[in-house]
């Protein structure tokens, strides 16, 4: 059974997929912040979103304003990576074409939908926020933090895809 996608057979509701993901989204998150707490500069980009979002300089934005910012985006990608997946699942089901079975634990549709999820996360904020909102950090440090943040993305979709798993397993168990 492709995780999140079939209890016995039979589907569960959009509704219980997209409250799962959203847990599912905060945990990927959690591993994230690992990864960027592990960098230098890596935990530049909650400082940013969080000054794009409070219209405040990144160096005036309080600890748990980033941290908010930081979890919040984090449990919305993992509702919007649901949603991606039921999408390409309706499409796929339009079209006739069966589900991508990767190694018994995962299908295509969810690998894509976490793909685009990671580069919509990176594209986002390296390429809109952080040059808009980034202050010292984009002007001294811009590819070092890119580089950070693509990794920390990169971190947070294996975590969508192996949480989805677990939670799955859990579920199904």
């Amino acid at each position: 059974m492709i995780p999140l996608h079939g209890f016995g057979g039979t589907a569960p509701s959009p509704g219980l997929r997209l409250s799962a993901a959203a847990v599912v989204g905060l945990a990927a998150t959690l591993g994230a912040t690992v990864a960027m707490w592990r960098q230098s500069y890596g935990y530049v980009p909650p400082y940013v979103a969080a000054a794009a979002l409070w219209r405040e300089p990144p160096s005036e934005v309080s600890r748990s304003a980033a941290d908010a910012t930081h979890l919040a985006a984090g449990v919305a990608a993992g509702v919007v990576f649901e949603g991606l997946h039921l999408a390409a699942e309706r499409l796929r089901e339009a079209l006739g074409v069966g589900e991508l079975d990767v190694a018994g634990v995962t299908g295509g549709a969810e690998l894509l939908a976490a793909a685009l999820v990671v580069c919509l996360l990176y594209g986002v904020f390296s390429w809109l926020v952080f040059p808009r909102y980034g202050g010292n950090a984009f002007e001294t440090r811009p590819a070092t933090v890119r580089q950070g943040w693509a990794l920390s993305a990169a971190v947070y979709g294996v975590g969508l895809v192996a949480g989805t798993a677990a939670v799955s397993g859990v579920l199904l168990g």
